[in-house]
């Protein structure tokens, strides 16, 4: 019977309805496990109706938190729903941050089957809920069948506080759906190079150092352009600052998940300039899926990540002359760029779906 389809239910730290990368993980990983043949359900807080499947467990509550704005399921009808949920009997329940306010906390403590936690926050500089409720989370931690962390610099962060093992189970892309030819986008339809960013437009993205790196980049490459994907609490002010500086930016909003390999696919180089707060880099696995070059900040996530794949130049995070350097030289050389990018197409081949699911699949099976 080892190999009978398991139940799993898989709890979202965040607001379902709103999009983010942990979702975007989470949608990811069921979407996979399914294709194992198990039957899986999607569960978490949301400000509006869910489709595909997926299940409400009370509304959200907007929330700033390490400088990124998230919906919390802090609901008072959380609890109930959450009862109704194990209703299931799951053969395991899978929680994603699962000491993230309210509806993860409230998941492991209700639990009565196998639990798998999953901890995706790197702080540099240690996680300010965790040092101040250690103590009273301690025992909800101890629940966790099995402890995962998508990088070793997640790994540092929890485990500072809650010691005891860690698995390492990276986060994971659906290569092939980068890989698959796209048409070239209607904003990158003309021959010149671009220099592409794709994140949440917030401080801690480092998009304004990009943007202060783009006229010296322009002064060596004619008619480059930065492409810029994503929206945020920052982008009238980055749009002012790419004018006062002389920059040729264009800012396109957020788009669909499924426009995102074209814009890769069209891009020169792929530019990830966070100052930290990183603990893995989702977005520098698509660029790689795509035969990209990257120039990234060295920071932990980041580094741990790609330092030593010979597909990335790393810059110390908020030099916009470091910058500017490496996205010239790249940009000067077409053999350096294909350079980078293959071997940066070889080294995700271990990060897509259908290998991150069987690692699951045995984690699940080993607690079940």
């Amino acid at each position: 019977m080892t190999d009978r389809p398991l139940k799993i239910g898989i709890v979202a730290p965040y607001d379902l309805s709103e999009p983010g990368g942990v979702n975007n993980q989470i949608r990811g990983q069921a979407r996979a496990l399914r294709h194992l043949g198990h039957d899986v359900g999607v569960y978490g807080p949301a400000s509006s109706r869910l489709g595909g499947g997926e299940q409400s467990l009370g509304g959200s509550v907007s929330v700033t938190l390490g400088g990124t704005k998230s919906g919390l399921g802090v609901d008072p009808r959380s609890p109930a729903a959450v009862r109704r949920m194990f209703q299931e009997n799951f053969d395991v329940v899978h929680v994603h941050e699962p000491l993230t306010p309210l509806v993860p906390l409230i998941a492991v403590w209700k639990a009565r089957c196998p639990l798998v936690g999953t901890f995706h926050v790197h702080r540099e500089n240690g996680h300010r809920l965790y040092a101040l409720s250690a103590w009273a989370l301690a025992p909800l931690v101890g629940k966790l069948g099995a402890r995962l962390v998508v990088s070793e610099a997640a790994r540092r962060t929890v485990a500072r506080h809650f010691p005891g093992e860690y698995e390492i189970v990276p986060n994971g892309i659906e290569a092939d759906a980068f890989r698959a030819p796209r048409l070239r986008p209607a904003a990158m339809a003309g021959q010149r190079p671009y220099v592409l960013f794709v994140g949440r437009l917030e401080a801690r993205k480092g998009v304004d150092h990009l943007i202060r790196a783009m006229p010296q980049v322009q002064h060596h490459v004619a008619d480059v352009t930065l492409i810029v994907v994503g929206d945020g609490p920052d982008r009238e002010r980055l749009m002012a600052l790419a004018t006062q500086v002389g920059a040729t930016v264009q800012f396109l909003g957020r788009i669909p998940d499924e426009d995102l390999p074209a814009h890769f696919q069209a891009a020169d180089v792929v530019c990830a300039p966070a100052l930290g707060g990183e603990s893995f880099g989702i977005v520098l696995l698509e660029a790689m899926a795509c035969a990209k070059p990257l120039v990234a900040s060295r920071i932990e996530g980041y580094a741990a990540l790609v330092g030593g794949a010979k597909c990335a130049r790393l810059v110390a995070p908020g030099n916009a002359d470091g910058l500017s350097n490496e996205l010239v030289w790249l940009l000067e050389s077409e053999d350096r760029r294909r350079s980078l990018g293959e071997h940066g197409a070889a080294f995700v081949r271990d990060y897509d779906w259908s290998t991150i699911a069987r690692r699951l699949e045995t984690v699940y099976r080993r607690l079940c």
